[in-house]
């Protein structure tokens, strides 16, 4: 349970002094012991999260593994992300104890959300059950601790990273003409092109999310990103959506759909289940979509195209070095107001130890845990890994302040006018900088 001193991270030095004071002497004992310090055991934990497809390994191997090693029921709650949001806000802001016990988190949610959870070092330091001695938080990306972390206080334990890479299914790429996946704007548009029409009239060449929902923005996300835009400068809200860089990102993403027509025209309807499914079923040939959606793409009995996919960065704009990609959390947390805190950060460690962990990669996950992705037999199984590694030493994380939510709600409207053809990029974001001043100007910022 050591890790190298971080700010408001538990350090190795701070964890021997409290095992030495007495704080976490339980954990020395067995775990049966030990698992007394965590309170009266309730007969159910609740878990409120979203409803994307990633959790399999949670919700058919670990919880009843957590059922047969506690006795504890646990019930998870799954909801879309928005309502997930609407949800957390309305319980984790009220007077009373929340109706879940363990609340999943994503990394935009965190600069609301963090008053309300507990600070996870001080559960760290305390914990008493089966994994407090050798829980290993060194083992953690740095960067996915910093992106649940504020102003020291460490907001949840992370169970999954992503970054957005190019899925391509490399004979289609090779018989179009292409000896390599392409790495620049110009040479995504010609690969989209050449496997569009050899493809014809089933196989697109580009699939991606384009319905108005939570997986619009971040779809775009690395177009913008490699094209030298931004949102907004999380200090000065000094607005960057409407540069130019970041307009002509979204003129080349909407011509993509509605000039070259390389993406599938029903791609509008398309969320997170869709992306896999379609890809599953060649419907397109290239993706720019998430790292751990190769595993059911390339590994799933179900898929059609199971072994035909290889992966890269995403292309820069003009050149291959601009590649950059958003980068997102998801982690667990134990709400303040939760009814059984100790048993509830046994959960989250139980699911997020090593052993889960590595587990999760079967079923779609893409773990937090450094000893996961760098394990040999891990990179030679799932193939993506090698590519996300190379992509998250530039990619960045979307805003995780408190207005996020509202202001990525007129960001999607404007993606999906341009994608649908009923507004040029240019106006689109236009509309959408002039709705961010005014809500910057309304809570004073």
């Amino acid at each position: 349970m050591s890790r190298k001193r971080k700010a408001g991270l538990i350090s190795r030095r701070t964890l021997l002094g409290s095992a030495l004071a007495g704080i976490n002497l339980a954990a020395l004992g067995s775990p049966r012991t030990a698992r007394a310090a965590l309170g009266d055991k309730p007969a159910k934990l609740v878990v409120l999260g979203d409803n994307a497809p990633w959790k399999g390994t949670i919700l058919q191997d670990a919880i009843p593994a957590f059922k047969k090693d506690t006795g504890i029921d646990v019930e998870y709650v799954q909801l879309p992300l928005d309502a997930l949001v609407i949800r957390c806000r309305a319980e984790m802001s009220g007077q009373g104890p929340t109706s879940f016990d363990i609340v999943q988190m994503g990394s935009s949610m965190v600069g609301w959300m963090h008053p309300y959870v507990d600070d996870h070092n001080h559960l760290l330091a305390s914990a008493g059950g089966k994994y407090a001695s050798d829980f290993d938080m060194d083992d953690f990306a740095p960067r996915t601790l910093d992106a649940v972390s504020v102003d020291g206080k460490l907001c949840g334990i992370p169970y999954r990273a992503t970054v957005y890479i190019l899925h391509y299914q490399k004979e289609l790429l090779e018989a179009a003409g292409f000896s390599s996946a392409p790495s620049t704007f110009a040479e995504f548009q010609s690969a989209a092109d050449a496997l569009t029409r050899t493809g014809a009239p089933f196989r697109y060449g580009v699939g991606t999310c384009a319905r108005q929902g939570p997986a619009i923005s971040n779809h775009f996300c690395p177009f913008l990103l490699s094209s030298g835009g931004s949102f907004y400068d999380l200090k000065t809200r000094k607005i960057m959506i409407d540069t130019e860089e970041s307009i002509g990102a979204l003129e080349y993403y909407g011509n993509l759909m509605t000039k070259r027509r390389v993406m599938a025209p029903e791609a509008v309807t398309w969320e997170w289940d869709e992306i896999i499914a379609n890809g599953q079923n060649d419907r397109y040939a290239m993706a720019i979509t998430l790292n751990a959606s190769g595993t059911p793409l390339n590994k799933s009995k179900a898929s059609k195209t199971a072994g035909r996919w290889g992966w890269a960065v995403v292309p820069g704009a003009q050149r291959a070095e601009e590649s950059k990609s958003p980068f997102f959390v998801w982690s667990f947390a134990v709400p303040s107001a939760s009814k059984n805190k100790g048993w509830a950060f046994e959960f989250i460690q139980h699911i997020t130890s090593r052993e889960w962990a590595r587990r999760s990669m079967e079923k779609g996950n893409a773990s937090a845990r450094l000893s996961v992705l760098n394990d040999p037999e891990i990179v030679e199984a799932y193939g993506w890994t090698a590519a996300a590694a190379e992509q998250m030493k530039t990619a960045e994380p979307n805003p995780n302040d408190a207005n996020w939510a509202s202001l990525e709600l007129d960001l999607r409207t404007g993606i999906s006018s341009t994608l649908q053809g009923q507004t040029t990029a240019r106006d689109a974001l236009q509309t959408v900088a002039d709705s961010w001043r005014r809500k910057f100007n309304r809570i004073r910022l």
